[in-house]
Order: structure tokens, then sequence, then C-alpha cells
């Protein structure tokens, strides 16, 4: 469980959040998505306890310990590793400091890291899969995911999304993540939390959000259902509606499209920039 309590921030007299609440259960899978600079980043890093909330708190499960930052994997789009270090010396450091007994190698190994290349010479991806061992290692109770994987080739992508996929069948790992590639994690989201102005402005289950935004193709717009945002065409536009009333489908005059994840996020942030 993390549990955000009327917390606020703010990066000098700018203010990101503001009385901010949220719960997030243990087990559950949740993205946050929202406009650049919503301060999506910023929820990460108060969760993982690298910034502090001026005002509020900042809550876990009792049985994550008297410091649950030990049990938080953090993997952010800046991946701050010790450049100089090779990778065993690293690996050493790391053990040293959560004294761990062992590391399991494997994955890295998987990748074509070796043991004696220092960090600075690896590339994005390598630098992204080496911050996951390290993470993994430790064995999260939850798991903070920054943008960092939209810069990595589609094969460590897949390696990566897989031990994510691992992680949730055998422990029922908290993971939250932002503005990931939505193609791919769209079969692991359970829940999408929209940002705006410091506050959420949409909390949905991933399958209640589907039935409740749709596109209309047509020529005319549906004056009677609230349009997020829309796309013109020289012969139509394509509307996309939220929330989405089926009883007044017989009204519609036009035709009424499913929309996958990246095009429910794509339709909310476009009505942001409208």
């Amino acid at each position: 469980m993390i549990e955000l309590d009327e917390v606020s921030f703010n990066y000098g007299k700018k203010m990101v959040f503001k009385n901010f609440n949220l719960r997030i259960p243990h087990g559950q899978v949740c993205l946050i998505t929202g406009i650049n600079g919503v301060g999506k980043s910023t929820l990460l890093r108060l969760i993982a306890g690298v910034l502090r909330p001026a005002k509020g708190e900042i809550r876990f499960d009792p049985d994550m310990g008297v410091d649950p930052r030990a049990k938080i994997g953090f993997i952010s789009d800046a991946l701050s590793l010790y450049d100089s270090l090779t990778i065993t010396q690293a690996i050493d450091f790391h053990k040293s400091v959560y004294t761990l007994p062992s590391f399991d190698d494997s994955l890295i190994r998987h990748t074509k890291i070796g043991r004696d290349q220092k960090i600075k010479e690896l590339s994005t991806g390598q630098r992204t899969i080496f911050h996951l061992s390290l993470v993994l290692s430790i064995e999260p109770e939850i798991l903070l995911i920054d943008e960092i994987i939209h810069s990595i080739d589609a094969y460590l992508r897949k390696i990566f999304l897989e031990q994510i996929v691992q992680l949730l069948i055998k422990r029922s790992v908290t993971v939250v993540m932002v503005n990931v590639n939505f193609h791919d994690i769209e079969h692991l989201v359970e829940r999408v939390i929209l940002l705006k102005s410091g506050k959420i402005a949409v909390d949905e289950k991933i399958e209640e959000l589907k039935t409740k935004i749709k596109k209309i193709i047509s020529g005319n717009r549906p004056e009677f259902m609230n349009i997020l945002s829309q796309i013109d065409y020289s012969d139509h536009s394509e509307f996309y509606v939220y929330p989405y009333m089926d009883d007044l489908k017989e009204k519609i005059d036009g035709e009424i499209v499913d929309l996958n994840l990246t095009e429910i996020v794509s339709a909310f942030i476009g009505g942001e920039y409208a």
C-alpha cells in the first residue's frame, strides 16, 4: 500500500502539489500520465523518498519496516549510477550497502554486459537493464518506473517488461509507472491516473475507462456529449468523448470506435493542449 495524505510540494515558488491525496493498494499496477511538467516524475520521487514533501505524509504497509525505502525499487529517467565503476565494482558496492549475500547476474549476462566494463561504457539500454538487476536484487515490494524505457531498443524493452511480469506473478509487487510505452504495457496496467494542475483529473480502472471513452467519426459535432479533443479532416472529424454514455448511442450520427490505451492517453493529453 502507498498512501499520500494531504501532500504538498513545491520547487521554489512553483507549487507542484497542494493537499494531494492518493492511495495505491498492494499489488496494483498503476500508470501515471499527463502533460509534460505536470509532476509525474516528482510524484515518483516523493514516493521513493528522494524528495520530501513540504507538508503532509506518505505512508506504506507497516510490514515494509521502519525504513520502507529499503524495499522500494526506483528506476529513474536519470539512471544515477557511479559511471567510473566497473560492473563488478558496482555490484560489490550494492551488495555491501544492502548486505546482500549474493547477486544474480543472469540478466546482465543475458544482455552481454561484461563484468569488467565500466558503467560509462554501457548504452542507455544496457544501463537500464543493469539498474533493473540492482533493483531486483533487493526484492522490492514497490517498483517505481520513470520514462526511461522509451529510450531503449525493442529487444531490451521486451526483456525489461518480462522481468516485471515475473515480479507480478511471483511476488505481487506494487508497480507505479510514468508515461511508458503504452502499447507494450497495456496488458499489465490495472489503473490509469491522469494528473492535471497538481490534482487527479482522471482515476479509473483500465477496463472501465475503455467503456467510458470512445472515438466518434462524424461530419457533425455530437453536442450532447463532453468532447475531450478532436481532429478535423476535410470531410469529417474525429471526436474523443469522455464520459461516453451508451444510452445516447442512437443519437450519434457517425461511427463509434473503441480505443486502446495509447489512444486513450493521447485523447486526454490532446485535450490539455487544445
